[in-house]
């Protein structure tokens, strides 16, 4: 594979130097963004701040020992210190485990109408708190005992910005205390928060007396616009670089894995309508939204300054593309950079998969599938495979490459399979050992099941809206169900279904109940349907995963007993 510093830019380091507030051989102070632990996290990416920081120390052959004593929630940004010295560790851990340490926070909040917040901009917290590492609640008696002052800043109608100054350091603690008063923090899915991109707490700043020192970390300027109602709103050109750099930074962990990945997701990294895949150096920029597509430009830019080598568009109209005019909509030559090479490959560990970014509005591979892929090669070993709406069969390939004694590749497109054929020689795979079928997938589910083909592992990875065959649109809102009955009419007993969705009216939860439905109404045992995550470069959004949903459901064999009906599935 290509070395990582001809794929990615500087902004894809283990830490930006920009986030750093003290560098001494005593302490690492650094301001840190909402989305990544403070320690543990993915213990396979070691995508945590710590184990970030102990790389960025070893790139300068330092010793990367870190003592930490105080921990901020995966979504809270702001001041987080570290220490290097272990002749000041104890001090400083005196300071934390004494309340010497004073930390101020800011919250963005939605206030309940009579609630004290409401009546009152001062508030002395004082709560008792109990409950898992997971959820903290309330308690009349028992738990510990947390304190915390709380001011606010400003009002506007129902949602304030408020200060907070915690006497005491509990898991949660703030968390817990303003959903206590009727005032959570905005995005907090776990206290009742409103709809936000993130966790609305910053730690806007830490003194600690035993080293005399104060260090502050600017409040994002989209807490106030939060609290102004204009909440999706891109931000100014310095926020939205800081933006793009952050969402590099925090893709760091995947490098060593992939030569292509998902650089931008949407809301998930607080970019609105902005997508950007980044193909071994080269960003398809994809524009959703009305600011988005104004800003184009400046995106691009940006992306070229961060370290992209050219940057492609896709502009992406929520119409019907079939009298779309592509060119117009995804223009073949850069906005801006050099033109990617010819032909183009890029890599996902063991798979390789040529892409043409400049070829409509799709380049050859759905990026936010890739752990998708890595299961379907894990689980694909000896079986049967189905690859449904297989575009460029790179499901295909991963089936192949993981040992699929057969792989059946589905899809309307024959200039698709075409190129589905291309990737397999390109992987060394022999095309003829498999099948490519050119036709519309429900006619395909038909015929197979009135020969009696069974399979061991489908794929079903619909478009949300497509042509069907015969002038036919296949609409995933409406027809998804229909597929996963024909599915499961030609899934072998132990079978597996790897059920994909990008349509954003679907959700986890629904798109798992209509499996188990569809299952159930077929009389088919099911041993397990579990919903697959999203990956580190795919963070949620304010609906859930975006844009993809996916759920593995595999079904019981004949000699297997059924789970027992209460049994948690």
């Amino acid at each position: 594979m290509t070395e990582r510093g001809e794929l990615f830019g500087p902004a894809f380091g283990p830490w930006l130097e920009s986030r750093i507030l003290e560098d001494s051989s005593e302490l690492l102070v650094v301001d840190k963004p909402s989305g990544i632990p403070t320690h543990g996290g993915d213990a396979e990416l070691a995508s945590d701040v710590v184990s970030r920081l102990s790389a960025f120390l070893r790139a300068r052959a330092e010793d990367a020992t870190l003592f930490v004593h105080q921990r901020l929630d995966q979504g809270t940004s702001g001041v987080l210190s570290f220490v290097r010295s272990r002749e000041l560790s104890p001090r400083v851990q005196g300071d934390f485990e004494a309340g010497a340490a004073k930390k101020r926070y800011v919250a963005a909040v939605s206030v309940a109408p009579g609630s004290a917040l409401a009546k009152r901009d001062e508030l002395l917290l004082t709560h008792r708190i109990d409950g898992d590492v997971k959820q903290r609640r309330v308690v009349g008696e028992g738990g510990k005992l947390c304190r915390a002052t709380c001011r606010v800043l400003t009002r506007s109608h129902e949602r304030a910005l408020v200060e907070l100054h915690p006497e005491t350091g509990r898991t949660h603690q703030l968390r817990v205390q303003l959903q206590a008063i009727g005032a959570p923090i905005a995005g907090d899915v776990t206290y009742g928060g409103a709809r936000a991109a993130r966790l609305m707490l910053h730690a806007a700043s830490l003194e600690l007396p035993s080293v005399a020192r104060r260090y502050q970390a600017p409040v994002p300027p989209s807490f106030a616009r939060w609290v102004a109602g204009a909440e999706l709103e891109l931000g100014s050109p310095a926020e939205l670089e800081q933006k793009l750099r952050d969402a590099a930074s925090r893709r760091y962990p995947l490098l060593g894995q992939t030569s292509v990945l998902r650089w931008v997701n949407a809301a998930g990294d607080e970019l609105p309508g902005v997508e950007v895949d980044l193909y071994a150096g080269f960003a398809s920029l994809s524009l959703s939204s009305d600011e988005s597509l104004a800003r184009g430009d400046e995106l691009a830019q940006a992306l070229l300054r961060a370290g992209a080598k050219g940057v492609y568009t896709k502009r992406r109209a929520r119409t019907d593309l079939r009298h779309a005019d592509h060119a117009e909509l995804a223009p073949k030559e850069p906005l801006c950079g050099v033109a990617a090479p010819l032909p183009h490959v890029v890599h996902e560990g063991p798979l390789a998969i040529e892409v043409e970014l400049w070829d409509g509005l799709s380049t050859g591979l759905f990026v936010d599938q890739r752990d998708n892929r890595r299961r379907v090669s894990e689980l694909a070993s000896g079986k049967r495979v189905l690859n449904l709406f297989s575009y460029t069969c790179s499901f295909s390939v991963a089936a192949a490459l993981g040992g699929a004694a057969e792989v059946t590749s589905v899809d309307l497109s024959r200039r698709a399979l075409r190129r589905g054929e291309h990737n397999f020689r390109l992987n060394a795979l022999d095309p003829s050992l498999h099948g490519f079928v050119c036709e519309d997938a429900v006619r395909f589910l038909e015929r197979a099941s009135t020969r009696g083909q069974r399979f061991d592992l489908v794929i079903l990875d619909p478009p949300s809206f497509s042509t069907a065959g015969k002038g036919k649109v296949l609409r995933v809102s409406r027809d998804y169900p229909r597929l996963v009955r024909l599915v499961l009419e030609v899934l072998a007993d132990g079978g597996q279904l790897l059920a994909v969705t990008n349509h954003r009216g679907t959700s986890e939860k629904a798109l798992r109940r209509m499996l188990l439905a569809e299952a159930e109404a077929l009389g088919k045992r099911v041993l397990q349907a579990k919903l697959m995550q999203s990956g580190l470069d795919c963070p949620p959004s304010l609906d859930g995963p975006a844009p993809s949903k996916s759920a593995l459901l595999t079904l019981t064999r004949p000699e297997s007993k059924p789970p027992p009906r209460h049994a948690k599935r």
